[in-house]
């Protein structure tokens, strides 16, 4: 945590206090990507103020007519440099995703990867709600058919929590991607190849859901993960690592085969 006239500030997304997050993911998920300027300003305002409260809006203000916003914003510089929030907050009666969602199956990231794109084309209520029940689960082993009970119990959390969990999980599938980057290539291409990764930042009618990139490793020659009952059960990290070296394999083999 950082100080400005002995006021404590959060240094990362991680020192935000709830209230804080809240608001911050609502101004986010909803701000014009072609003029962000406005939203940032109100981003970087709320790290100065603790909760709605009287006394905080009272010494926010106080802060807010002394201190220039240029001088605020050099405190809390991680709002534009930094996407490291991969945290999801606790439901009772539900079990959580872990950090970075590390202990979620291929198949659980399957649906999550589906309502997040359905989500992020149209910011839509509905399908923010369906995107949260997805990152949740009742059993240890992840069920679609379960996602009706689970919805009973995410639909009642606050919408500004939703988003903070959604924005958790935009912030994690950007960390994959960097990570994976064979499988997330940064530029778009339309080969036949490449229709059948799973790419968050194409058009609707050009999205391909994951559960068809599982099938693929399924129906590979080399079966490094199994029948596809076996692959679906395969933790997203371990899954995207193999994936990665079957499409180098593959790459490499129609090299040669090309010479």
């Amino acid at each position: 945590m950082g100080k400005i006239k002995n006021i404590t500030v959060p240094t990362s997304w991680n020192e935000l206090n709830e209230w804080q997050l809240h608001e911050i993911a609502h101004l986010f998920n909803h701000a014009d990507p072609q003029d962000f300027s406005e939203t940032y300003v109100q981003m970087v305002l709320l790290c100065y103020q603790n909760s709605n409260s009287y006394s905080d809006v009272r010494q926010f203000k106080k802060i807010v007519n002394e201190v220039p916003i240029s001088v605020l914003e050099k405190h809390v510089t991680f709002l534009r440099d930094s996407m490291e929030f991969y945290k999801f907050p606790e439901i009772d009666g539900l079990i959580k995703p872990s950090d970075r969602i590390e202990n979620i199956t291929i198949r659980q990231f399957s649906t999550i990867d589906t309502f997040f794109h359905f989500w992020n084309n149209d910011r839509s209520e509905i399908n923010l709600k369906r995107l949260v029940a997805t990152l949740y689960r009742k059993n240890e082993k992840f069920d679609d058919l379960d996602l009706v009970e689970v919805s009973k119990i995410t639909d009642k959390i606050p919408m500004k929590q939703m988003e903070a969990i959604a924005l958790a999980f935009l912030f994690t599938r950007m960390y994959i991607e960097d990570r994976f980057p064979i499988v997330f290539p940064k530029a778009s291409e339309d080969s036949e190849q490449d229709k059948l990764k799973p790419v968050f930042h194409k058009k609707e009618n050009k999205f391909v859901p994951f559960d068809k990139v599982i099938v693929g490793m399924a129906m590979d020659e080399l079966q490094p993960l199994g029948k596809k009952q076996d692959a679906d059960q395969v933790r997203v990290y371990e899954f995207l690592g193999v994936l990665s070296e079957s499409i180098i394999f593959h790459k490499a083999k129609a090299a040669a085969n090309g010479k």
